[in-house]
């Protein structure tokens, strides 16, 4: 359940600052919540080569819990992260504290370089995006911004948000039915619309197909956190959460998750063919 919520949620996050008003002065109106979050949406659109510059490593730290909150088993992976046409990839680098034999490396070199061809292809890479999309526009049109106000940090007007459901809105999905039970607050960079801090927790119950397909239990947590780099590219660097979920039978009810990314780097690469292509047998 919790990799349907991120995959959905993050989309949205890393953006780039784009060429957009000055912050207004601390007493001025605040701006309109929706026009907002459809500013950070459009730039994804801008996203693709700048976030192609970057490369990172992330480390997901997911456990699985008994009833009282114990660790059952737990599950530790770092990856090296990157984009492809605005698709992300990840490389699994290794496992509960063991690096990857080299087995285990060549069948995960072959995933990577199929997602790899897969979303160079232009079209196929923007039909993914579009889903994405499409899924934060689901989650937002069912929940409303509320208490609003503007702070200065770091030279920055951000401004803070209770975030609730939009009582007016008919849930018709999965992922406007989890936003609909969903209730906390966030933190957004009035310049670019950009999502900086958000921390939002279950106030109900969820259950979809008798709780068979999805079930969603009140309490559940779920806290993302970005950051804009020196060049105006903003990153994720935290995502985490825990709680008593399960979609189908893929996760254990009760998990603990936490991500971190760091040790992002540019970089940039050139070729160029010299003479005819030949074929290697």
């Amino acid at each position: 359940m919790h990799r349907i919520v991120i995959a959905s949620l993050l989309a949205v996050l890393p953006c780039v600052a784009g060429a957009q008003p000055a912050a207004r002065a601390g007493n001025a109106p605040l701006p309109n919540p929706h026009d907002l979050m459809q500013r950070a949406i459009a730039n994804e659109a801008k996203l693709a080569a700048e976030q192609e510059r970057y490369e990172c490593r992330v480390t997901d730290d997911e456990s699985e819990l008994n009833k009282a909150g114990e660790v059952k088993k737990p599950d530790l992976e770092v990856h090296e992260q990157f984009y492809v046409n605005g698709v992300e990839i990840q490389r699994l680098l290794a496992k509960n504290g063991k690096d990857l034999t080299p087995g285990e490396t060549r069948k995960d070199d072959d995933r990577v370089m199929k997602q790899t061809l897969k979303y160079s292809n232009p079209s196929t890479a923007r039909k993914e995006v579009d889903k994405q999309n499409q899924e934060i526009r689901d989650i937002l049109t069912a929940m409303t911004l509320v208490n609003g106000h503007r702070e200065q940090i770091n030279g920055r007007s951000v401004l803070f948000y209770d975030v609730v459901p939009n009582p007016h809105f008919p849930a018709k999905n999965l992922e406007q039915r989890f936003a609909q039970v969903m209730r906390g607050t966030i933190a957004i960079d009035e310049q670019t619309g950009e999502p900086i801090d958000i921390d939002i927790r279950s106030t109900e119950d969820l259950k979809i197909g008798g709780g068979v397909l999805v079930s969603l239990h009140k309490g559940f947590w779920l806290h993302m956190h970005d950051h804009a780099q020196p060049d105006g590219v903003w990153l994720t660097d935290l995502v985490e959460g825990s709680g008593d979920a399960r979609a189908l039978l893929f996760f254990h009810p009760y998990f603990r998750f936490k991500e971190t990314t760091e040790d992002c780097h540019l970089y940039s690469a050139t070729a160029q063919q010299v003479g005819p292509a030949t074929v290697v047998q």
